[in-house]
């Protein structure tokens, strides 16, 4: 790598300014990278930096495609070098740009660039320029596979020249682990030791055991031999299985009789793993027990792998009696941070001694014994000031020391290492104690474990290990007295190829030691081996379902076997797809261990075997957790994430597709499935938004959420972080094209109301506005602010314990959620769900998906990959064809706080917007005066037959400044608001041209800033959306007109509903305004459309559901939610266009559905002279007679039956009976009988004729 000071010349100063002057152009420009020239020899990128926030001057990176695994030279340029604005975030590192993670992705090579624009002495540059000079490569140019493509494209910077270096395709493929057919038999192992297999329990599971030689006998582990697998990276894809040695008694007669047993050397997840001349302990923490595989097969003319018989020296140079024996004890119990790794055992408070026992048979006196052991740094409570003081002694608290004394503070790892000599050690148990020496009553430090080896005499009392002292020579190892002959001795150096040792003497045992590792022998007695127990055959055993080369599919569902089933319909949808079970991975990847890293095993399978195309989305179906082994009794482990520990631990699915480094190979997302009925929820969700879109305007609106500046800073960030909210949502403003409609909720803009919570406030009214835009639909809602797994903003924005996941309402309408906040996502407790968890879990409702963090991340690093993400949407001023999981991944760049970042939901799901454009080809008049009609005319190329349209026209957006008070201090932020809706109306169209009216109310901004139009268009199946930018708003002329809009309800079936009306329960009513000059739909304070419920004195503002008909600027409706009351009283306001008001009051009376009654019969007028009209009112369609009596109980008239649909209804009557004759004065009956199939109703009356 080389490195170029600034340059500083004509060329570099004339395109530093022309830059600034483009940038400058928008009030909260940040961050613009420019590729200014990209071929296979060189990269030229421009970095322009113009912070607004800190998170603008967080470092660049890019991933940068190469022609092989080499950094390339490069060299960096500077121009316009400027104090930074925020001076307590200065570079750190001292070096102007950092390569790493070169790896292979996708086949191709790459390499992650960082860029810091930012200077040690507290200055930035504005420009900086990066020029890549790339080696040449001389391998074929080949066309991008369909995966490489659709997860490389947005990715790779330098693309369009990086394609040219795709890797050539392998000529051969890893050939395929084969085992002979025949009969599989599991069981497992929990710790290292010798073992052995009977007759009689073989024959218990296999009775016809006698049809199998036991010379044919095959024994196999995993790959890791018990152990968990590594987490390193590149790595190449293991057998799965080993055949390991074993010792069959009495096979030579090719039987296997009653006496006969397999004697084996079994290893457990955890133990002692030799590493040259190193012994260390490897604690398993993933799972409990070691599954291995017996196969009797079917050919009896093979040979299993057999214990061999190592060869003795002809003569020995040193003589031993004893070997080193290694003890280790440890007690996971307690995981401290709820997540990660670490899981230590109980603590030890100040003052208190534990006691620590080791069985430590036969020590050589003359051979010290070192010893280890580890403490995790606790406090019993808050005050953490303390230091924690420790020490070790040995037979009593006040006996010999091991090693120094410990001092430390806070909570991190400590050890005491230390020498003890072996003649102080008791055959047998010994006693160590860890003593808690600190005065702070408040430190309380947990055991971790303890380990120590020292040098054993060798006898035979007991089955056990050891291991030699040195390497390299021909040793005798005597035994203190003479073995018994049933004693074996076995060479376990490598446990894959077991010999047994030639004992002479029944005394001295003569080995030949390898020159590059210590030796580990088993010392154990055939008279008392351990049984193996739990032996399970394992009939049509297949070790290919998974782990071949023939599949074929793009899409990966990762679950349980038993979840397969239910998630079915979403395989179909996203053919060519698979269900790789659980079960299967774990057979095929880790020798049936629960091993997670089985799973990244099997997907790098399916990247290097499966048959193109390859897998590009794997969805995990399951939810998760950190406690793998259930230590806790409460693991909700179903499908496993990835732990990682360091300095603050977090969880991650990214590792598991990290194939070959730190970059993830492929997209990604989980759904945290707890039962079935969860993954059925789900399925029928995704199948719903992509195969039954609800489509409508709210697919173009895009709604940023943005926490409160003025509270509760400075405590939690300082004021620039609390300003940072806001600017940054502001920054993601103009990142998203004008094409969008957004919608912003700033807490700035909402009052606060006291409240009994930490921080004394809350904001009601945005947390309803927030439910009022889910409610009325959001593609997409974006958060940026303070938050957790459980809220929104320390004013309860979104509160979980509050209720609030009940209140969201959605319906189909369900937004792709990006929380830029700590930990929304933390769905790794398996006591409590997180907010993303229960959003993408709702029914139906609440989200399609969800991006957001698993841990708490640093609001410089939340803000900066929250702008990635929508620069990955909105690239080009378009939305991104891409799916959510690519777009996720396009923002991984190796770092550990991208991978906090978690799409809960399915990969292969598209944004919830239209990808097509449409054009508005102008307006008419071309500058829009108030109380006037404008006709807009456009074109499209998407709906070949006819459609709906939705048109907005908006006022110039407003630019406000808000001030507030933190310490006595008055700050001042300054942000965009969207202008006003000055008309919302739909048309209908056919064929490619677009047109309709609009019209503008009095109420505008009267700003010299244009307004704007959008146009969303759908039919059943497309959808299209466009604007027109840059239209001048003016005042017009006044009009006579001084009556406010007509107001009316009516049912969806156009029923009129009036005052008294009835209807049924679950029937929805539609609120109608109408006016010759249209409505306001301002949302002006003051000229809103209210409805109030009288009888609770809920006032509820409609104007945002407000739509004009179809091809109509007068009348227009809102569709009101379902009231389940019995009786509605409603008092409803509104405006026309030049702010003349209406009122009216209705009473309306619900009854229940489906249920015939008759209501407000009567006849009127009532006496009449010479004609009356009977009226009643109907709650279901019924076949309605009617007839008059005399009081004595004459039918004097019958009026034919006729069928009458579901409301108010009259029947006219002349006066006259059946005959044609006038009736005499005086009071008559008349009955009204209503029935249809369900019910008849009847009312009888009075009527009285008076000439």
């Amino acid at each position: 790598m080389h490195f170029i000071n600034p340059i500083c010349n004509f060329y570099g100063m004339f395109r530093f300014l022309f830059t600034v002057l483009i940038i400058s152009s928008g009030l909260f420009a940040s961050v613009k990278t420019k590729i200014i020239h990209s071929s296979h020899k060189n990269l030229i990128i421009q970095v322009v930096t113009e912070p607004v926030t800190t998170a603008d001057l967080f470092p660049s990176s890019f991933i940068v495609g190469l022609p092989g695994l080499k950094i390339p030279k490069t060299q960096i340029r500077y121009y316009g070098k400027s104090p930074n604005p925020f001076p307590s975030f200065n570079k750190e590192k001292k070096t102007e740009f950092d390569w790493h993670d070169l790896q292979k992705l996708q086949n191709l090579s790459c390499a992650v660039l960082e860029i810091d624009p930012k200077t040690i002495d507290g200055n930035f540059y504005e420009i900086v320029e990066i020029h890549i000079q790339f080696d040449s490569f001389d391998y074929s140019i080949r066309k991008p596979k369909s995966t490489e493509n659709t997860l490389l494209a947005n990715r790779i910077i330098n693309w369009d020249s990086a394609k040219d270096w795709l890797l050539p395709e392998k000529r051969s493929v890893k050939k395929i682990q084969s085992f002979p057919t025949g009969k599989w038999i599991n069981f497992d192992i929990l710790k290292d030791g010798m073992k052995m297999i009977t007759q009689e329990d073989l024959t218990d599971i296999i009775p016809t055991i006698s049809i199998h030689d036991p010379r044919a006998y095959m024994l196999f582990m995993g790959a890791e031999q018990g152990r968990s697998r590594s987490h390193a990276v590149n790595l190449p894809i293991k057998d799965n299985l080993i055949e390991i040695s074993i010792h069959i008694d009495g096979e030579s007669d090719g039987s296997f009789d009653s006496e006969d047993r397999i004697i084996f050397y079994g290893r457990g997840p955890s133990g002692f793993e030799l590493k040259t001349s190193e012994v260390n302990w490897e604690q398993n923490l993933y799972f409990t027990s070691n599954t291995c595989w017996l196969l009797l097969p079917d050919d009896n003319s093979l040979r299993g792998k057999r214990v061999s018989q190592s060869l003795v020296p002809e003569s020995t140079s040193l003589t031993l009696d004893y070997g080193l024996s290694f003890y280790h004890t440890e007690m996971d119990l307690i995981n401290p941070e709820g997540s990660g790794l670490q899981w230590v055992s109980t603590s030890i408070p100040a003052g208190g001694s534990q006691i620590i026992s080791a069985i430590l048979p036969n020590p050589k006196s003359a051979v010290d014994a070192n010893i280890t052991v580890q403490f995790m740094g606790n406090y019993s409570s808050g005050n953490n000031n303390s230091n924690h003081i420790m020490e070790l002694h040995h037979n009593s608290s006040d006996g010999v020391q091991v090693g120094n004394t410990l001092s430390w503070a806070g909570t991190g790892l400590r050890s005491i290492t230390g020498t003890i000599s072996g003649g102080e050690l008791n055959s047998g148990n010994n006693a160590f104690y860890a003593h808690n020496k600190s005065n702070g009553g408040s430190s309380s430090p947990f055991f971790d474990f303890f380990d120590i080896y020292y040098g054993r005499l060798l006898d035979d009392a007991e089955s056990y290990e050891f291991f030699s002292p040195v390497s390299g020579q021909n040793i005798r190892f005597t035994f203190i007295e003479p073995i018994s002959s049933t004693t074996k001795i076995w060479n376990i150096t490598n446990p894959e190829k077991v010999s047994s040792e030639t004992i002479s003497d029944l005394t001295n045992l003569d080995i030949i030691l390898p020159m590059d590792t210590l030796a580990r022998f088993a010392v154990f007695n055939l008279n008392s081996l351990a049984k193996v127990e739990n032996l399970e055959y394992q009939p049509n055993t297949a070790m290919d379902n998974l782990r071949n080369q023939t599949t074929v599919a793009q899409y990966i569902i990762v679950g349980p076997r038993s979840y397969q089933e239910a998630a079915q319909p979403l395989l179909n949808l996203r053919y060519p797809s698979i269900y790789a079970n659980l079960e299967d991975i774990y057979r095929e990847f880790s020798a049936g261990n629960r091993d997670p890293m089985a799973i990244r095993s099997f997907l790098q399978w399916t990247q290097e075997n499966w048959q193109e195309p390859k897998s590009t989305y794997t969805l995990l179906l399951g939810d998760s957790g950190y406690d793998y082994r259930n230590i806790t009794g409460e693991s909700s482990i179903i499908v496993p994430t990835i732990q990682v520990q360091s300095y603050h631990s977090y969880a991650t699915d990214d590792r598991l597709s990290t194939i070959y480094g730190n970059i993830p190979e492929i997209a990604m997302g989980r759904y945290p499935a707890r039962n079935i009925g969860e993954v059925e929820n789900f399925v029928d969700k995704i199948i719903s938004i992509e195969s039954e879109t609800e489509f409508g305007p709210w697919r173009q609106k895009v709604t940023l959420v943005a926490d409160d500046a003025a509270r509760p800073e400075p405590s939690h960030g300082g004021i620039a972080t609390g300003k940072s909210h806001t600017l940054n949502s502001e920054e993601l403003a103009e990142i998203i094209p004008s094409i969008v409609n957004i919608q912003k909720i700033y807490m700035m803009e909402y009052p606060e109301v006291s409240d009994a919570s930490a921080y004394g406030v809350i904001k009601p009214d945005a947390t309803q506005a927030l439910f009022d835009v889910l409610q009325s639909g959001t593609a997409i809602l974006n958060y940026i602010g303070h938050g957790s797994a459980y809220q929104l903003a320390q004013e309860k924005l979104l509160y979980m314990d509050r209720g609030d996941l009940n209140i969201i309402e959605t319906g189909k309408k369900m937004p792709l959620w990006i929380v830029g906040t700590c930990s929304f996502g933390h769905f790794d407790d398996p006591l409590t769900e997180s907010f993303a968890e229960e959003l993408i879990r709702k029914p139906m409702d609440a989200a399609s998906a969800v991006i957001s963090t698993s841990r708490p991340i640093t609001v410089t690093g939340n803000e900066r990959y929250t702008q990635e993400i929508f620069k990955a949407i909105f690239g080009n001023d378009q939305v991104s064809n891409q799916p959510i999981g690519v777009i996720l991944q396009s923002i991984k760049n190796g770092s550990n706080e991208s991978e906090y970042f978690h799409l809960f939901g399915d990969p292969a799901m598209m944004i919830p917007m239209p990808k097509e454009t449409l054009t508005i080809n102008g307006i008419t008049p071309d500058t829009l005066r108030t109380l006037e009609t404008a006709l807009f005319i456009g074109s499209q190329d998407i709906i070949t037959e006819s459609g709906i349209g939705m048109v907005l026209l908006t006022d110039a957006t407003r630019q406000v400044t808000r001030e507030y008070n933190i310490s006595s201090t008055t700050e001042s932020l300054t942000y965009n608001l969207p202008g006003a809706i000055l008309f919302r109306g739909l048309f209908d169209f056919l064929g490619s041209e677009l047109s309709g009216q609009i019209r503008v109310p009095q109420d505008i901004s009267y700003s010299p800033e244009p307004g704007s139009i959008l146009i969303y268009i759908h039919n059943d199946s497309q959808e299209a959306l466009g604007s027109l930018d840059s239209i001048p708003l003016r005042g017009g002329n006044p009009i006579i007109d001084h009556i406010g809009p007509i107001i009316s309800f009516e049912t969806t079936d156009q029923r009129i509903i009036r005052s008294g009306d009835h209807i049924s329960k679950n029937q929805d009513l539609i609120l109608r305004f109408s006016d010759p000059i249209g409505i306001n739909l301002t949302n002006e304070v003051g000229h809103e459309l209210l409805l109030t419920e009288t009888n609770i004195e809920e006032t509820i503002n409609v104007t945002s559901e407000f739509y004009y008909d179809i091809n109509s600027i007068t009348t227009g409706t809102v569709n009101l939610k379902n009231y389940n009351q019995d009786r509605l009283q409603f008092h409803i306001k509104a405006w026309d266009n030049a702010n003349n008001p209406s009122e009216i009051e209705i009473l309306i009376h619900v009854s229940d559905d489906n249920k015939l009654m008759l209501y407000n019969t009567f006849n009127f007028p009532n006496p009449f002279s010479t004609a009356t009209q009977f009226t009643f009112e109907l709650s279901a369609q019924a076949e309605i007679s009617l007839a008059v009596y005399t009081l004595g109980g004459r039918k004097i008239m019958e009026f034919k039956t006729s069928t009458f649909s579901v409301g108010y209804h009259t029947i006219n009557w002349d006066g006259h009976d059946a005959f044609g004759g006038v009736l005499a004065n005086g009071v008559y009956l008349y009955k009204i009988k209503a029935e249809n199939r369900n019910a008849i109703e009847t009312f009888i009356g009075r009527c009285a004729k008076f000439r």
